[in-house]
């Protein structure tokens, strides 16, 4: 993987006097990635920890080579600290990327741009959930290119969605249950909810959709799923629920929602799939084992539920390999960085740019000499 990263670089060129911010799962992609790909295309100047992973063995790892400042989405949030932390970094005066995921500096993007002494040459976003969160704030005055979109993504999104399945199966299986014995609910028909959705359903079990989008859900009642208009008659008929929305798809009341004894997981980080502090208003946290977290209401109705991996996405209980299919995407984000850095890319002022399918092309053909 590292000849692939390698030969990409080579044709890219590296920008040496070029340093990124970069915010990362700590999972085994990235502690190849990280050092064998961004850091040779420009200069890692920060890895910040999505906080969920900070007690894993590749945040030791990642630690040991690069800078890591805490992360929080209050931190991130605040273009003074951010800025500040920048020149701590010693990035005063230098030319600068932030590599996202999850949106993290959407909010503060063009205050950080504007109190930076340096120059922003804009983010590079990962993740659905991090391209509503910047479209949620437009117009920005920097460039924001996205790769979460690409059709080079499809790959990643079905094996993700079945590394969630797997995930899922074998925690219910250390409790002593089959996957069939339950019948779902996925919430949140994207790229990535359609292949759970689709994969549980291969797999034998009833499952049925909801999504606030009219578009999606027209989809799935055309691929022949039960497509609800209301999240009550969803989760209410599921004892499973896979939540895909990467934009808090259950809060207090949707928790309350759901069929006593159910199931929940996500396909991404817990806070930005679920509102996790209301909880302690109504219910009791106990740890049955660490990945499987029981919530039992407070009003001794003995009505509960099990969250997996408390929230968090249920794949990287088993690290979220995927094998080389993501090394497609990530091979995309290093060419859209490449792009940010020549100037290439419109600030952000009605959307996100995105790739043209040349430069997809090449990318993909790279990684056809690697991996075929």
């Amino acid at each position: 993987m590292t000849a692939f990263f390698s030969h990409l670089v080579s044709v890219l060129g590296a920008e040496r006097d070029v340093y990124c911010i970069v915010v990362a799962h700590m999972v085994p992609n990235t502690v190849l990635f990280v050092p064998a790909a961004l850091d040779k295309l420009m200069k890692v100047s920060a890895v910040l920890a999505k906080p969920k992973s900070v007690d894993r063995a590749e945040y030791d790892e990642i630690a040991s080579q690069f800078p890591t400042p805490p992360l929080s989405r209050e931190w991130a949030a605040n273009p003074t600290a951010v800025v500040a932390e920048l020149k701590k970094l010693g990035l005063s005066g230098k030319s600068v990327v932030f590599v996202d995921i999850g949106g993290y500096f959407a909010p503060s993007i063009n205050k950080i741009a504007e109190l930076f002494d340096g120059t922003i040459l804009g983010v590079m976003e990962g993740t659905e959930n991090g391209v509503q969160k910047y479209e949620a704030h437009l117009p920005i005055s920097a460039p924001v290119i996205t790769v979460a979109r690409s059709p080079l993504k499809l790959p990643e999104d079905h094996l993700v969605a079945s590394s969630v399945v797997f995930s899922i199966e074998a925690v219910l299986r250390s409790q002593a249950e089959i996957l069939q014995t339950r019948t779902a609910a996925v919430i949140g028909y994207g790229r990535v909810g359609r292949s759970v959705a689709g994969i549980l359903r291969s797999r034998g079990i009833n499952t049925v959709v909801y999504d606030s989008d009219p578009i999606k859900l027209a989809e799935a009642a055309a691929r022949g799923f039960q497509a609800n208009t209301r999240l009550d008659q969803a989760v209410g008929q599921a004892s499973l629920v896979v939540c895909a929305t990467g934009n808090k798809s259950l809060d207090l009341r949707g928790f309350g929602m759901l069929q006593s004894g159910s199931v929940v997981a996500s396909v991404t980080s817990a806070d930005d799939e679920f509102d996790l502090g209301s909880l302690s208003r109504g219910y009791v946290r106990t740890e049955i084992e660490p990945n499987f977290i029981r919530y039992d209401e407070n009003r001794g109705s003995g009505r509960h539920f099990f969250l997996i991996a408390d929230g968090n996405a249920a794949n990287f209980i088993h690290g979220a390999v995927i094998g080389p299919a993501i090394q497609l995407i990530e091979g995309e984000k290093l060419r859209a960085i490449k792009k940010l850095i020549e100037k290439r890319v419109p600030n952000a002022t009605d959307r996100l740019s995105e790739l043209d399918e040349k430069s997809r092309r090449e990318v993909a053909e790279i990684w056809i000499e690697h991996f075929l």
